[in-house]
């Protein structure tokens, strides 16, 4: 008989694996994580360059310092801010949400190829240490 290690990697069925449950959540997290992944790297993208057009835009004068502004740009200093720049500050709002999407979406898939990684290994060994166990009782009580 062929004891070597790719014997029991024929071992392994695959109602085994989706019976374990370190295997299921680890494809889980993995699902999860590449799609909170694709979906943060592409908002990202979307949203860094929705800043850096707006960043490309002249400035207003509310930089100007109190004692150089007239009557008429006092309302220009104390005004909420224009459309341009509220559009500016929610997409740098959406792009950092969305990084941290992308950021988290690598470490849970990371740690789903970890976890499913380990399941595989676990039940690989529960079904070497049966196989084996299996033999010896075959040869224990066939001699």
């Amino acid at each position: 008989m062929d004891y070597r290690w790719p014997y029991a990697l024929k071992l392994v069925k695959l109602p085994d694996l989706y019976h374990d449950w370190r295997f299921t959540a680890g494809l889980v997290l993995m699902i999860l994580g590449a799609g909170n992944w694709i979906v943060g790297l592409a908002k990202t993208h979307q949203y860094s360059a929705i800043v850096a057009m707006a960043s490309r835009t002249e400035n207003d004068q509310s930089y100007r310092r109190f004692d150089e502004l007239d009557q008429s740009s006092d309302r220009a200093v104390l005004a909420p801010f224009s459309a341009e720049e509220r559009r500016v500050t929610y997409a740098s709002t959406h792009m950092d949400f969305y990084h941290a999407t992308f950021l988290t979406g690598q470490v849970l898939f990371a740690l789903g190829v970890i976890i499913t990684l380990f399941a595989f290994i676990g039940v690989v060994r529960h079904d070497a240490r049966r196989k084996i166990r299996e033999m010896a009782a075959d040869a224990s009580g066939g001699a």
